[in-house]
């Protein structure tokens, strides 16, 4: 286990949560290949609620790396948040 006084680095948010930036972009992939194909067309809302329930399940373990993650991001990067009210 680690040492939890030791100070976690940016990169090491960021390694942890490869893994869960691999399925949205396989899951995105997935869904971007199946919305413009007509037999999908008429069960596009139940397509996209079954794709968020997905990411959500998946996500919810990686869901403070991502906060931690985005927030370096921010930290270093000031007009990526710029955008918010």
């Amino acid at each position: 286990m680690a040492d939890p006084k030791r100070k976690r680095m940016p990169l090491d948010d960021y390694i942890d949560v490869q893994p869960a930036l691999h399925m949205v972009r396989i899951m995105r992939r997935f869904f971007e290949e199946i919305v413009d194909e007509p037999p999908f067309r008429a069960h596009l809302p139940e397509l996209h609620v079954a794709y968020m329930e997905i990411l959500n399940e998946e996500l919810a373990s990686y869901a403070l790396n991502l906060a931690l993650a985005i927030t370096e991001l921010e930290d270093a990067y000031p007009e990526i948040g710029s955008g918010r009210d």
